[in-house]
């Protein structure tokens, strides 16, 4: 075996076979050459006029991949009865990561919207989070309930702020006090 051979599998480029119903559409079976999960087992390959391309296969690894230079769109339920489930997407036992890759945003619409974790459900944000019940309630039903912050309108109804407390009776004002720990806040890197 020369060195230039050594430490690479063996390529099957014999079992490979590539089935091409025209020049916008082909099946690739068998491809040998190795990527990220593996060889391929199929690849169905189209591409329209403008170039756009759509690849759909399965990996020796076990993934199943949809490609698609544009957009991606599932329907289903026409025919479905009222509050039937048209569309599941399940994972068995790892995650689902659901990613809008740059400035893109995640909508989720419906009449009525679930979330429903069975231990915790976290909800992070780099800025800021918006509960906005429209002509409804907010309702925090729990055993325990902590709020911690600065400033407030929420942090001074229930206890006052620290800032607050310590200049109560004092001539400096709520304002002033406000804006000193929300700068601070800033300086320190946020609590």
């Amino acid at each position: 075996m020369s060195d230039s051979n050594k430490g690479k599998s063996a390529e099957n480029w014999e079992a490979r076979d590539i089935w091409s119903l025209g020049p916008k559409f082909r099946i690739d079976v068998n491809n040998p050459q190795k990527g990220c999960n593996g060889s391929e087992v199929y690849t169905l390959y189209s591409v329209n006029d403008n170039k756009d391309v759509n690849l759909c296969g399965l990996t020796e690894g076990g993934t199943y991949r949809i490609f698609n230079d544009k957009t991606i769109e599932i329907v289903a339920g026409q025919k479905n009865k009222e509050k039937q489930i048209d569309i599941t997407i399940s994972g068995q036992n790892g995650d689902v990561c659901i990613t809008a890759m740059r400035n893109g945003a995640i909508r989720i619409k419906g009449k009525n919207v679930v979330v429903e974790a069975v231990e915790d459900l976290d909800l992070k944000a780099g800025r800021n989070i918006n509960l906005n019940a429209g002509s409804g309630r907010v309702l925090m039903n729990c055993n325990k309930a902590d709020i911690e912050g600065l400033t407030g309108t929420l942090i001074e109804k229930i206890t006052g702020t620290f800032g607050m407390e310590v200049f109560k009776g004092s001539f400096v004002g709520a304002d002033l006090v406000k804006d000193a720990f929300t700068v601070g806040k800033s300086f320190i890197g946020g609590l």
